[in-house]
């Protein structure tokens, strides 16, 4: 068995700014053992706020700092492609393609872009845009970002991004913002509260086992009681990564 696993780190640095442990680099190769459905079947989407409950997903021990008041979203699959190894870290460089993935808005009812810019940028205190990364320029392991523009706050946002290329296939993808998400001119998440991993596993040539789990942790109330909206862009994302058309019924959350 092969395993994929895509983690884009944190700069070397933990949710809330605190420094990475060893704990958290050995997540790169994980036993990550999350409920598969069927190949090709829908994903498996699943939300809590129940730190109990969260304790028990695969993959929440790779989390430093507070579980209270997160929310927890996973997303698990199997799915045939048509990408070997390079062609999916490939896939996850190409920031600007972003722009073509569609998430369905539980406010409109109706299928919405996820972002209306995107694009890989020199560094976090030079954000000027620059080509997509390579699959040569994420598998060397360094800490590189990316700005997207949400189509709802009509914010760019800055990211940082560090992938884990492991033997075999194995990628493991850690993400989170690295400027506040802001809205009505409230910061709603801090810098690095938001942080996803990712990890894909090749079972076989053109099969991959995909399972992603974001933490949330909101600086407000009123950043409560958008469930749905989370489990839509995971999946939104999901399906940008494996190549599923983006406006592919059944919506995930309506």
């Amino acid at each position: 068995m092969r395993i994929l696993r895509v983690s884009v780190l944190v700069s070397a640095m933990a949710l809330f700014g605190v420094p990475a442990v060893a704990a958290e680099l050995t997540c790169a190769h994980a036993n990550i053992r999350p409920d598969y459905p069927l190949m090709n079947a829908p994903p498996r989407v699943q939300v809590t706020h129940d730190a109990s409950t969260a304790i028990a997903l695969s993959g929440a021990d790779c989390f430093a700092g507070p579980q209270s008041r997160s929310t927890w979203v996973t997303v698990a699959a199997v799915v045939r492609t048509s990408f070997d190894q390079k062609a999916m870290i490939e896939r996850l460089g190409a920031i600007s393609l972003l722009r073509s993935a569609w998430y369905w808005s539980t406010t409109d009812q109706a299928w919405r872009p996820l972002v209306s810019t995107a694009y890989a940028i020199e560094s976090a205190n030079a954000p000027q845009p620059r080509a997509d990364y390579s699959a040569a320029d994420l598998a060397a392991g360094t800490s590189l970002y990316y700005s997207v523009t949400d189509t709802r706050s009509d914010l760019a946002i800055n990211y940082n991004i560090q992938l884990t290329a492991g033997p075999a296939g194995r990628i493991f993808l850690d993400t989170s913002n690295i400027d506040p998400v802001r809205k009505w001119g409230i910061t709603l998440y801090g810098p690095r509260s938001i942080r996803t991993l990712y990890f894909l596993n090749e079972l076989s040539p053109g099969v991959w086992s995909y399972y992603s789990i974001t933490r949330a942790v909101p600086a407000t109330f009123l950043a409560n009681g958008h469930d749905k909206s989370f489990i839509n862009r995971a999946v939104a994302l999901f399906r940008h990564y494996v190549g599923i058309p983006g406006k592919s019924d059944p919506p995930p959350a309506r």
